[in-house]
């Protein structure tokens, strides 16, 4: 029996004959979401809303004689008006056993101890597990902040930990857990970033511009810019090795690793479909990042060929005025008009396109008809005259001259020549404490400024690595740029003193090796 859009049940298909799309296979509809378009789909929605957030608070459901408590607390806090669920309209019963049958509560009685509590409403009411989820996506429709922000050092995140999984996936197997870890779930909010980008475009781009239009693109390509675009020429090749590297270990690294993940007692079918998990995760970061026709580089490809008609749009809207034009709609409907049977037709054509309001697109009013105005035929009425500049400059939305596009090319230059300033400053300073690799600290003498915020963050990276037995810490920085391997000091040796413009640093003197990364690869 077929389900319609409102979630009511039709007594009898619409067609007859055998469906040959059921034995496809293939997904259709879905049952539970009959509360979403429903004609009281406000109502069921709230109730689903209500049900949805007790489930932090309570396994056990919420009780019927709670609910209308808990329906006027949210409106509330909707503030919107509690009367509602004094409405007649609003039947809490029906809607609940609608529910029911739709398959998005389950129902269920508590047990009564005392005899006056069979006569009371004892059912309780929990959301079922498919309702759940789907109610979760869809109050996060157009939230992808989390994800994004995820993505923001996704490639430099994925290049530091898979090659910390290659490093400690024969001999740490709980290091090489953890690592994976991470690995997945950057790799999921990076494809759910970059997905809800592509979504967002695709319907930008879609149709005639608007301004809010253009604003989504140009924010679209701003997250892309700032947060992720950047690191795919820096880390690419990087994650590939990396990738490469990781599909040479043998079956039994792999093993190991989802045993500990799962635990002693895991049994082998899960054993196995972990590791080919872990498998499929590596083909598709290699798709993502390899070749010149990975994911990654095509998605770039995208944002870049949305800068054209980004620009189209703007000069579109600034030759408006700010507005689309209707020009091409009111020619339509004047040709649809001049080729009607008769003047019956063209009047039933001209009511049902302006809604029985006149159109009033151009200054200048005629002679007023006797009698009821609006009973008048524009076919009777009294031509307007037209001035012959509102005919030359009609199809525009507004008069003047197209708007001009603000020159940024000086603040460009300066911004460019400010960039390169502040590179030319963080190469002196990566050289200077790239010279004192291999020394103890308590040899580093006369830091500036900026190298001491440098040996901060260099330090801070080596520390959080887990040392091996002989005591030493090996850490590749944030950026996979640069790679740290630091030795204990030696028994006994009082801590180094490093004098800085900003005051001392007192720290363990170890001794500190950095290297470019890419002269380790």
């Amino acid at each position: 029996m077929g389900v319609q859009a409102n979630g009511v049940e039709p007594d009898e298909e619409d067609e007859r004959g055998p469906d040959l799309w059921q034995p496809a296979g293939l997904p259709g509809g879905l049952l539970q979401a009959s509360y979403l378009t429903s004609r009281f789909a406000a109502q069921y929605r709230l109730i689903v809303d209500v049900l949805l957030a007790e489930q932090e608070h309570t396994l056990t459901g919420v009780a019927a004689t709670d609910l209308p408590d808990l329906l006027r607390r949210r409106l509330r806090a909707l503030k919107a008006d509690v009367r509602l669920l004094d409405d007649p309209a609003f039947k809490l019963k029906e809607r609940m056993a609608r529910l029911e049958r739709w398959g998005v509560v389950y129902r269920f009685q508590d047990k009564a101890v005392r005899d006056a509590e069979f006569v009371l409403d004892r059912d309780r009411y929990q959301l079922t597990e498919t309702v759940a989820e789907l109610h979760r996506a869809i109050t996060s429709l157009g939230d992808d902040t989390a994800a994004a922000a995820a993505a923001t050092l996704a490639p430099g995140i994925l290049t530091a930990n898979l090659t910390l999984l290659y490093e400690c996936a024969e001999t740490d197997p709980s290091g090489a857990a953890a690592a994976w870890s991470v690995i997945a779930t950057t790799h999921q909010s990076m494809v759910r970033a970059a997905a809800g980008w592509q979504a967002r475009l695709a319907g930008a781009l879609a149709g005639a511009p608007t301004p809010e239009k253009v604003a989504t693109v140009q924010e679209t390509l701003r997250r892309y810019v700032d947060m992720w675009g950047a690191g795919i020429d820096t880390h690419s090749e990087a994650i590939t090795g990396a990738a490469a590297r990781l599909a040479t270990l043998p079956a039994s690294s792999w093993r190991r690793i989802a045993v500990h993940t799962l635990g002693a007692n895991a049994d082998e079918p899960a054993i196995d479909a972990l590791v080919a998990t872990h498998v499929h995760t590596l083909d598709t970061l290699r798709r993502w990042f390899d070749g010149p026709d990975c994911q990654a580089r095509r998605l770039r490809r995208q944002m870049r060929d949305t800068i054209g008609p980004l620009l189209r749009g703007q000069r579109t809207l600034a030759a408006v005025g700010g507005h689309v034009s209707r020009r091409a709609e009111l020619v339509d409907l004047a040709t649809r008009l001049e080729s009607a049977a008769d003047d019956d037709g063209a009047w039933r054509l001209w009511c049902s396109a302006t809604g029985l309001f006149s159109a009033r697109h151009l200054p200048g009013a005629g002679n007023p008809p006797a009698g009821n105005a609006g009973a008048v035929s524009f076919w009777d009425a009294d031509p307007v005259p037209v001035e012959a500049r509102l005919r030359k400059q009609g199809p525009k939305a507004a008069g003047g001259s197209a708007a001009r596009i603000t020159d940024r090319t000086g603040a460009k230059r300066a911004a460019r020549e400010r960039a390169a300033r502040a590179a030319a400053q963080t190469a002196t300073t990566e050289q200077a404490v790239l010279a004192r690799s291999g020394q103890r600290l308590s040899q580093w003498r006369e830091l500036t400024a900026a190298e001491l915020q440098m040996l901060l963050v260099l330090l801070g990276t080596v520390a959080s690595a887990r040392p091996d037995r002989a005591g030493r810490r090996t850490a590749t920085t944030g950026d996979a740029r640069w790679r740290l391997r630091s030795e204990p000091p030696l028994d006994g040796a009082p801590a180094a003193v490093v004098h800085t413009p900003d005051g001392r640093l007192v720290h363990p003197d170890i001794v500190l090796h950095i290297s470019p990364l890419e002269a380790t690869a």
